[in-house]
């Protein structure tokens, strides 16, 4: 079968078929530099919002590029303000899995099969630490005696600060239910099982990696849903999304899930703060889209 090579079209080429599909442009220089700088089928990943239908792709009246570009820059601010939280939630349950388990399951208790179900899931994240290692360049890993240790890895304090966080979450989720301390780290961060903060580090881990990514969050809709709950420990929403629905399937619900597991892991953090001051300053942005409904900020969790 013969291929096809489809012919890229040029800039200039590009700010044509925008106009001939509806879109205004006001600042020829400005899309010029958009669409040379972050791309054509990057930003078409924020235009579709402002398109009639994906099959014809002809843009709403009154669509305009500055719209495209407010999207652009508030899903942006959105991603590094997430980045920064998430970074405090994941070096936070790092460093309470070593406390917790350490003392009491030694140092290298990673690779003791005794202590988690599947064997095949413990050994897959080995495979993981092991290639984290062979490429990582920190001096602890280069310094690691291994037959002065009789440890094939670094100590735990060492080896899981440089795993991923969805390792350390898979890591977290193979450990045998009756090894207290498991459910001793899930009421750590104001949950009353394993089974909800297993879910929640995933719904997080997965969420990291979307803004670590540059994807587009704002108004996605997300696959891997958290654990429902309704009664916790900390301050909590009166107005849960139902597992299932719409609502439960919008970002709104994710950035609840790290809001609630900043309060231990960033006591007196600004989050909630810079998420309405955001708004603020993104005042185009569709809140309801993202699964903000009315009163949202009245909920005991955004006070």
């Amino acid at each position: 079968m013969k291929s096809i090579e489809t012919q890229f079209p040029l800039v200039p080429d590009q700010i044509k078929i925008l106009r001939q599909r509806g879109l205004i442009v006001h600042d020829s220089d400005e899309v010029n530099h958009y669409l040379s700088h972050v791309g054509f089928f990057r930003l078409a990943d924020y235009w579709k919002f402002l398109q009639k239908d994906s099959l014809g792709r002809a843009f709403i009246v009154g669509a305009t590029f500055d719209h495209v570009i407010e999207l652009y820059n508030f899903d942006r601010e959105l991603r590094i303000l997430l980045l920064d939280a998430i970074e405090r939630i994941e070096v936070s349950v790092r460093s309470i899995m070593i406390n917790m388990m350490c003392p009491k399951y030694g140092s290298n208790w990673f690779i003791d099969k005794r202590l988690f179900f599947s064997e095949e899931r413990m050994n897959d994240a080995i495979e993981k630490i092991n290639r984290e290692l062979e490429r990582s360049d920190e001096e602890f890993v280069k310094q690691h005696d291994k037959e002065k240790t009789g440890f094939e890895h670094p100590p735990a304090w060492k080896t899981l600060p440089i795993l991923s966080f969805g390792t350390l979450s898979r890591i977290y989720g193979n450990i045998c239910n009756d090894i207290k301390e498991k459910r001793i780290i899930a009421k750590v961060y104001g949950l009353p099982q394993e089974r909800w903060f297993q879910s929640w580090i995933q719904v997080v881990s997965i969420l990291r990696n979307y803004c670590a990514h540059h994807s587009l969050i704002c108004y996605r809709m997300f696959l891997f849903l958290p654990r429902e709950i309704h009664r916790v420990k900390l301050p909590w929403l009166k107005r849960v999304p139902k597992g299932g629905s719409v609502e439960s399937e919008l970002l709104y619900y994710q950035i609840c899930i790290v809001r609630y597991l900043l309060q231990t892991a960033s006591p007196g953090n600004d989050f909630s703060y810079r998420l309405m001051e955001l708004f603020v300053k993104y005042r185009g942005i569709d809140l309801e889209r993202m699964g903000f409904l009315e009163g949202w900020d009245e909920e005991d969790l955004w006070q």
